[in-house]
């Protein structure tokens, strides 16, 4: 194992981030509200387990928009032509994103909603 590929690979990882934080606005806002995510984590001196809680939700939906959008380049190099089977993979990948992003949302309101009443 060669440690300057390594720091390679993981340069090549943040240049990534930062091309789809700059390019892609859905996950601007999620980067955004995991950042305000993180601040209330600290504030409110949320438990070890809701903390690890909390940041898997942070990166899971994070994690499931960068794949939303590898998939619809993808689909986007390919079509060319109208396909209807390419617009139902990215909407139903939409869609799973959704779904995770409500999820996330609301077992962290579960989390923090009797930090506020303590």
């Amino acid at each position: 194992m060669s440690i300057k590929k390594l720091l390679q690979s993981f340069k090549f990882a943040g240049e990534g981030l930062v091309m789809i934080f700059k390019r892609e606005q859905n996950f601007k806002i999620e980067t955004i509200i995991g950042a305000v995510v993180l601040i209330l984590m600290f504030l409110l001196k949320t438990t070890t387990f809701d903390t690890i809680i909390l940041l898997m939700l942070i990166a899971s939906v994070l994690t499931m928009e960068i794949l939303n959008t590898v998939l619809e380049h993808m689909l986007d190099l390919e079509s060319k032509r109208k396909n209807k089977k390419f617009k139902f993979l990215k909407d139903v990948m939409a869609g799973a994103v959704l779904i995770n992003a409500l999820t996330a949302l609301i077992i962290g309101l579960i989390i923090f909603i009797p930090y506020f009443f303590e």
